[in-house]
This record gives C-alpha cells, structure tokens and sequence, in this order.
C-alpha cells in the first residue's frame, strides 16, 4: 500500500503559549484574522508581516486553511474566515478570554481537524497534490481519533511509520486497528512503509508535523515512551481532558464509534472551496455541539462541589507562569443550579511547581508514587486537595499553589470523609500505625 498522508509542514498555531514558532503561528492567525474582519485585502494583510516575504506569510495561510480557520481563494484578494475561525477568532482576542475558553478551543480546533480531508479543493502541495489526494477517502485525523480510543490511549511511532500512514481508505480502519492490536500483543515490531519518503529527514519531518497537528502542540496529546516490541520508543498519549474531547467528537461525528457495526465516516464531495470551509473542516460549532461537550465538562464540576473526589485535573497540558487564580467562581449549570467549580489552571500549576521541586510526584501523605507502582500508565498522576473546601468558600477568593496539597487517591478518599479532617491529622493517624 503506498504512503499517501501529507500535511502542510507548518505545525500547529498555540493560543496558549508565550513564545516559540507555534505562539507566533497563532499570532499570525489573530492578525490576519483582524485584518479580514476589517475588510483589508489579502495583499494589504502581507503588509503587516514586515519581517517576512509574501511567500512565507503564504506558508502560513496555507497551515490556517487545513486547519479550516480561513482561506484565500485561489487568484483572488479576498480573506474570507470560516464559521470556525471567526469563533475561535473571538474567543481569544485578548488573554483573559484565551484562559476561559481553553477548552472551547481546543475542542473547536479538534473539531475542524477531524473534518479535515485530502481530497479537499485546495489540497496540500496545490495541483501537485490533487491526484495523490482524490485517491484517499481518508479523514486523517477523525482517523487517528478512532484508533487512539481503540488502543488505550496511545500510539507509538513505528505504528504510524508502519501501519497508520499507509490507510487509504476508511472502510480498512477496523482491519489496521486489528493489526495494531495483534502486534502488540505477538510484539511483532512493525516495519517503515516503502511509500515513506527516502530522506530520512522527510520522513521524520512528516511524523513531526504531522504529531504536532494532531496533539494541537501538546495540548490533548502528550509525548510519552512505550514498549510493545521489546524497546523502548517514541509514543503519543492522550491527556484525561484529550480522552473527553476526542469523545465527544467521535460521538458526534461517528455515532455508535464504539460498535463494529457503525457507519463508517469517509470524506464527502464539496461543491467549492466556499462549501467545503463553511459546510466540512471550517464548519460552525452549534450551541448544541458545544454543549455536548461542555456536559463531560459540569459531570466533573459537580463531582467537585460535592466533595467527591475527581479525576478531571489530571490533564497536565501546559506549564504555567506562576500566579494568583481565582477560586469559588460560580458557574450556572442545568435546572439553574449554582455550583462552584474548581479553577484547573490553578491545578496544573500546582502539580507543575510541585513534582519541579521534589523531582517526581506523590503523595504528600503517605508518599504513594503512581509511576513507581504502575509505571508508564501511572505518570504524571496525582490529585490535588484544596486545603479549605471549595464548598466552605463564601464567595470569590484569590488562591495561590501552597492552598492545595498532592495526594494519592485513598488519601484523599479519606480528607473528604465525613468529618472533614485536615492534611496533618490524616499524616498523624498513619504515624501512630
């Protein structure tokens, strides 16, 4: 089967960093973005990019439109933003609302993703790449979603050189899903595919960019090591809040994902380039889409107001600058209930600076360590208890790290029984054992 996936080779526009190549993607995005809404034209909008020639800022607008966010009609001087893009547009024009729309956008980035087709009237690599692109039904990336809730959350490099760059139609996704499952367990490594691209540097540049677009930068899938074939190798996992928008985006778009039996999504034919950004990769995120999502989302929230213990802060997605959050926030949710909800910034943060200064995350209790006892599954996880419960909290307060602890699950099982006790007099009954 010859290799037939193929990206921009841009990488991925991040919202949600301060600097670097990906920062700066996204930067250009917003400013091109502005200058549409303005109505400038496409050549008045190179304009604004002074330290770059009109074809690196073409570069650039080629990535934006395979991640359906605008698009310039071949010839024209016109940028038209998609459905898509001008909701992801407003939702990020200054930094407060980046934070409070986090999940929004990258589960709208995601979304727009796994519409994406080759066979697309403006394809990757113009009329160079249209032949290689109509001989493909494949939805890359709606593709990848499926398999990485099929295989625990994680592929591994020598799977996508070898097996999941090589699908070229979608009805085959159930025979290589198969095939994945059946090599891990004879850990019968599998080997490059001859379509791969000669260089070697292609080849890898290709799985990077390819990662970066699929990760969204690290944001719902992080690097990680496994070892189905005998060594240790380069893998992709999905985070906790990955596991809950690729979800919902299956259950939308491939109803019944779950069964053998269901319909298999494939790409569709649009009529223009204009159909395809407002109807397929560029289409708008309904209220009832959003909400969809959103109720994984308050399911979490109202495990927290409750006192019970959650899983949901386990995404680990970014570092983040050190600061001051806002707690006890109030959030309405369904029948009109106010219920406040856990800031999950705050949260990452504080798990950040903790395993940065011990080197290694565990409980601050009874020392657990999740990696140590369930290794690569067990990384990175820990939970975080606020020291005053957030159902004890009057009104919005300003919290810093030091207000929350790291514990293991059966600690904090155990702080939020009935009658609340606090860190030191939990730490104190395991002393007395």
């Amino acid at each position: 089967m010859s290799f037939c996936w193929f990206t921009s080779y841009i990488g991925y526009p991040n919202f949600f960093k301060k600097s670097g190549h990906p920062y700066e993607l996204a930067q250009s995005f917003l400013k091109l973005a502005k200058a549409a809404q303005a109505e400038k034209s496409y050549a008045e909008a190179k304009d604004l990019f002074p330290d770059l020639d009109h074809a690196q800022v073409e570069t650039k607008k080629a990535a934006f439109q395979e991640f359906g966010l605008l698009y310039v009609v071949p010839r024209s001087n016109i940028i038209t933003l998609s459905p898509v893009g001008k909701q992801i547009y407003e939702a990020c024009i200054s930094s407060d609302l980046k934070e409070k729309n986090r999940r929004f956008i990258l589960f709208a980035l995601s979304r727009a993703l796994a519409h994406y087709q080759f066979n697309n009237p403006l394809p990757v690599g113009g009329n160079r790449g249209i032949e290689r692109a109509q001989s493909t039904d494949v939805l890359p990336y709606l593709a990848c979603y499926y398999l990485l809730l099929n295989l625990n959350g994680l592929i591994t490099v020598s799977e996508i050189r070898g097996a999941i760059f090589g699908l070229q139609q979608m009805s085959d996704i159930p025979k290589l899903l198969s095939s994945i499952v059946a090599k891990r367990k004879s850990k019968t490594e599998f080997k490059d595919l001859p379509g791969l691209p000669a260089v070697k540097g292609t080849a890898d540049n290709l799985k990077i960019y390819f990662m970066s677009h699929l990760s969204l930068d690290g944001e719902i899938l992080k690097n990680t090591t496994a070892n189905y074939y005998g060594s240790e190798e380069q893998a992709f996992e999905l985070t906790e809040l990955g596991h809950e928008i690729i979800g919902s985006i299956l259950d939308e778009l491939w109803p019944r994902w779950r069964s053998r039996s269901a319909s298999i999504p494939r790409a569709k034919k649009y009529s223009d380039i204009h159909d395809y950004f407002s109807n397929g990769v560029g289409q708008l995120c309904t209220k009832d889409v959003i909400k969809a999502d959103l109720q994984k989302e308050q399911v979490a929230a109202q495990k927290i107001s409750q006192g019970i213990l959650d899983q949901y802060d386990v995404e680990n997605l970014k570092e983040l600058p050190i600061r001051n959050f806002k707690e006890g926030q109030h959030r309405l949710v369904q029948h009109s209930r106010l219920e406040k909800i856990r800031n999950t910034a705050l949260v990452r943060e504080a798990k950040r600076l903790y395993k940065k200064s011990r080197g290694r995350l565990f409980c601050e209790i009874c020392t657990f360590d999740f990696e140590h006892k369930y290794g690569l599954r067990g990384k990175d996880y820990i939970e975080a208890h606020h020291k005053t419960p957030i159902s004890e909290l009057k009104d919005m307060v300003t919290l810093t790290v030091s207000d929350l602890a790291m514990v293991c699950s059966n600690c904090h099982r155990m702080l939020h029984r009935p009658p609340w006790i606090t860190i030191e007099d939990l730490r104190a009954t395991l002393t007395k054992k």
